[in-house]
């Protein structure tokens, strides 16, 4: 994924401005918004995205929806938001939908200069914008296109509750003393960085967000907390794929699992090369995981988790930088 070939007056502006750390220009917002199956839940996204003070430049819509009536639904939804583009998305999971609307974004840098990403079923602080652009402005100019944001959770008893997470050893969230993973539905990323890094579309959904981040922070990013990055998420435990079940696990289940395998070992094995930890990673995994499924009667499924993992692309070279 690279930049246009050719870029306009103001887009040569923009990329002289992120070389100095110059910002006498207020940063621009653009918003990726992945899609399927919920043409309300997306209505209701793009209404509170019109609702913001100050209002993204660009959102871009992808639509991962495989029925052509509701795409067609999906498409009537954007166009009554002006501005908003549609895009028909790869159907190959959540990466790849975010990596489509993100190479538009990469196609209009003249519009923005940093990205955010929302699920069709989040809505975002008519302030978001505000506390991002307030943040980037007191931040030394120097980092200020090497900074992410990120706020609070968008559900559950902590809502909004802004503390700093990592990814532990077995590749869950902990909190820690650094932030080094975000709350992806309530971030801002530089657009810059996606000329270097995508998310990585062998992981179909699950903690794909963690997996960018650190690839991201090897590359001299850093993540700052900020609180007035708020998001709620009005369909927790109801996404699409927690609405089949096989075998005691759910496609949602399954699918975090099978990233936590590839994760892990593309992890040790390529991001943070140590083979030890890349044996006790397998190791645990795989001992944690028999016992996880077998007391859910579930052992069934652990091809199924291995497989679509994919996790053997890490060994072939065919993951994401």
């Amino acid at each position: 994924m690279t930049m246009a070939s050719t870029l306009t007056e103001t887009e040569t502006d923009g990329a002289k401005a992120k070389e100095t750390g110059d910002l006498t220009q207020q940063p621009r917002f653009a918003v990726c918004v992945t899609t399927m199956n919920r043409v309300d839940r997306l209505t209701a996204c793009l209404d509170q995205l019109a609702r913001c003070d100050p209002p993204p430049s660009l959102v871009v819509v992808s639509d991962d929806s495989p029925d052509p009536s509701v795409r067609a639904a999906n498409e009537a939804a954007v166009a009554a938001h002006p501005g908003v583009v549609y895009l028909a998305g790869p159907r190959r999971g959540v990466c790849a939908n975010r990596n489509n609307a993100i190479n538009h974004c990469l196609a209009q840098t003249s519009r923005c200069d940093y990205l955010s990403f929302l699920d069709d079923d989040i809505l975002i602080d008519a302030d978001f914008f505000a506390a991002a652009r307030k943040h980037y402005e007191a931040t030394p100019a120097q980092r200020r296109y090497l900074t992410v944001l990120t706020g609070g959770a968008p559900n559950g008893p902590h809502l909004h509750v802004c503390v700093p997470m990592h990814l532990s050893f077995a590749c869950y969230f902990k909190k820690g003393d650094v932030p080094q993973t975000v709350q992806i539905n309530a971030s801002v990323f530089p657009l810059e960085l996606f000329t270097q890094e995508t998310f990585d579309e062998n992981i179909f959904f699950g903690t794909e967000d963690a997996e960018l981040c650190l690839r991201m922070l090897r590359r001299g990013y850093s993540i700052e907390l900020e609180p007035g990055l708020r998001s709620l998420e009005t369909m927790t435990g109801r996404g699409v794929l927690t609405a089949t079940r096989a075998a005691g696990l759910t496609r949602y289940q399954l699918c975090c699992e099978a990233a936590r395998l590839y994760i892990g070992v593309k992890r040790y094995r390529v991001i943070e090369p140590n083979l030890m930890r890349f044996a006790g990673f397998v190791f645990f995994y795989f001992g944690h995981m028999t016992v996880y499924l077998a007391r859910r009667g579930a052992l069934s499924q652990l091809v199924p988790i291995v497989r679509t993992s994919n996790v053997w692309r890490v060994f072939t070279g065919h993951g994401a930088r």
